[in-house]
């Protein structure tokens, strides 16, 4: 229906927003960081992971600290490194030193997550001394180049200060980070391109990618933790001299304060972590090759075409609100295991925020424009319906109306139906003056409605003083159940009319007759009318042969209900019949056998003509 197609726009707007095109714009930014709190989830629901041996993290944690409380000064004295540590800082000369053990081990590299920008405290010979001792691995060497982002005045200010030790290329430390502080991922070209703009080259790359520049691309590198604090391979600084020298070979070492004490302690999924081994973890992520990449753009755009295509197949096949929002989660789950086995297995991002919210969006509208819709028809079929069915399948309909009630044309289907007619009441009308007549007439009826609605049969219609009824539209309980209703509504229905007779007899009023016909067969049930105004009914040749069987009771004045041997079939053996023999009935093509309704064996009374 047209007036649900408003919800194609709200389906296709996130997923729009995502495109590549539109990433960089302010609603691209905002959808953008919608997916870090399914990225933190994604972590917790993997779980640690077993760090690869490469880096180590030589870590200047609180026990390399304070030695003076874990070692003797005995021990201390033996060593003349252990003597030189103590509270922070150290001198640069001893860090120098200790980078120099790892080289000398055969350590490929060395990255300094310390910042040398400023000259050291302990004076110029330590800058000396320590540019001494890293002399023969100079180009092996790297240091942190200082970048702070400040706001003045409405403007970002930069500022990039260099090491003042003269070795390898320096890195910059800086990650990118969510809006609550999660450390994210390392920034790609781009970002390092806009950046560092104003200043002068060389430009430092992030530091992780010192290890292997070629791997710096133009979007971030997400950070694939493995783990809480404590599980990339590590070793306390102070300990260095006790591990033999193959344990540096060939690997890269990062050296680093990890001590809360210090400072530099980032947000992670696993909690928090020093800002040393979160570098160690992008470092690993660059040698390893399994940092966290979004979907290039081509990917990305086939993707969300071919996702928007699926959920508005998806979504426009659900008839009710219920199915919808079925649907609508159904999607939703499949984008987010689809996205996390994305990133468990291939180390790619997707779009997570849009693929989630286009079907809640667009099924979210049309699921409220089909419940609007659905109240409104159950307000519809409550107001038409109330005084015509029982409650109990009343409350069944309105549960679920189904396309039947709401529309015009109808449906084939088998029933039970039931006429009945007052007899010789033309003659009765003339004589009563229009109050008593009327109250007469509603009185009838009353009762007539009550039997039909105690064996939940439908009230079609009242014309004149007949009673048109079925039994087994909208719902059917079955032929056999459907039957034996109708009966009973048919022989309680006779039993009424004594009883207003009895009324009648009180007031030397002379009594009612009327005749009751009941045929089983194949009707078309819907609605019939305008469109301002709809009813509900059936039509067929079946209908007009109980209105015939009613109409024959007139020659059987001592038989008020005749019934088909066609609804006899249906309950054998339950029914107090006299036959009748076969009769032409107009508008029928063959002679039909006839019998009189007198009881229902063990369950009714006999009913006696009135």
């Amino acid at each position: 229906m047209r007036r649900f197609r408003v919800w194609w726009l709200a389906l296709a707007l996130p997923l729009v927003v995502a495109l590549p095109v539109w990433r960089d714009s302010p609603p691209g930014r905002a959808l953008a960081r919608l997916d870090s709190p399914a990225r933190r989830a994604f972590f917790r629901w993997r779980g640690p992971r077993e760090a690869p041996e490469n880096p180590l993290l030589l870590a200047i944690d609180s026990e390399s600290l304070g030695l003076a409380d874990l070692l003797t000064a005995e021990e201390r004295r033996a060593s003349p490194l252990l003597r030189r540590m103590g509270p922070w800082p150290w001198p640069r000369a001893l860090q120098a030193e200790l980078a120099a053990i790892t080289l000398r081990g055969g350590a490929a590299r060395v990255l300094v997550n310390i910042e040398f920008s400023q000259p050291s405290r302990y004076g110029p010979a330590d800058d000396a001394a320590a540019q001494a001792v890293l002399a023969p691995w100079r180009e092996r060497v790297h240091l942190v180049s200082g970048y702070q982002l400040e706001r003045r005045q409405g403007m970002d200010q930069i500022k990039l200060s260099r090491p003042v030790l003269d070795l390898g290329p320096a890195g910059l430390a800086v990650l990118l980070q969510s809006d609550d502080g999660l450390a994210e991922a390392v920034p790609g070209r781009r970002w390092w391109r806009e950046q560092l703009a104003g200043f002068a080259p060389p430009h430092p790359l992030p530091m992780a990618f010192l290890v292997q520049p070629e791997a710096l691309t133009e979007e971030p590198l997400g950070l694939n933790f493995r783990g809480p604090a404590g599980t990339l391979p590590s070793l306390p600084a102070w300990r260095i001299q006790q591990v033999p020298p193959e344990t540096w070979n060939d690997r890269t070492v990062v050296i680093g304060a990890t001590t809360p004490e210090l400072g530099d302690q980032q947000e992670t999924p696993y909690g928090p972590m020093s800002g040393s081994e979160v570098l160690a973890t992008a470092v690993g992520n660059v040698l390893v090759g399994d940092g966290l990449r979004p979907l290039p753009a081509l990917g990305s755009g086939l993707l969300l075409l071919l996702w928007g295509v699926a959920a508005l197949v998806v979504l426009s096949r659900p008839t009710t609100a219920l199915g919808t929002a079925t649907a609508a989660i159904a999607l939703m789950a499949s984008a987010l295991g689809v996205a996390y086995g994305f990133w468990l297995w291939a180390q790619l991002s997707l779009p997570l925020a849009a693929l989630l919210l286009s079907p809640l969006l667009g099924g979210g509208l049309r699921m409220a424009a089909q419940a609007r819709e659905e109240l409104r028809e159950r307000a519809y079929l409550h107001q038409v319906l109330a005084h015509r069915i029982s409650p109990t399948l009343l409350n069944d309909i309105l549960r679920n109306p189904g396309p039947l009630w709401n529309r015009a044309g109808g449906q084939r289907c088998r029933c039970v139906l039931l006429f009945s007619d007052l007899v010789a009441f033309t003659p009765l009308s003339a004589v009563l003056d229009p109050g008593e007549l009327f109250a007469l007439l509603n009185r009838y009826f009353e009762v007539m409605a009550e039997a039909v609605l105690a064996e939940q049969g439908l009230l079609d219609k009242f014309i004149g003083d007949s009673v048109m009824a079925e039994f087994g539209v909208p719902r059917s309980r079955g032929d056999r159940l459907e039957a034996r209703a109708a009966v009973r509504a048919a022989l309680a229905m006779q039993r009424g009319l004594e009883g207003i007779n009895r009324e009648l007899a009180a007031r030397n009023r002379p009594p009612l007759r009327h005749g009751i016909g009941l045929h089983v067969g194949e009707v078309i049930a819907g609605n019939l009318g305008s469109s301002q105004r709809l009813e509900f009914t059936v039509v067929g040749a079946s209908v007009n042969v109980a209105s015939r069987l009613e109409g024959l009771t007139r020659r059987y004045p001592q038989h008020p209900i005749l019934i088909s041997a066609d609804l006899q079939a249906l309950l054998p053996g339950e029914l107090e019949v006299e036959p009748l023999g076969a009769h032409l009935l107009k508008g029928w093509p063959e002679p039909l056998e006839v019998l009189a309704l007198q009881g229902l064996r063990g369950r009714e009374s006999n009913v006696q003509p009135g």
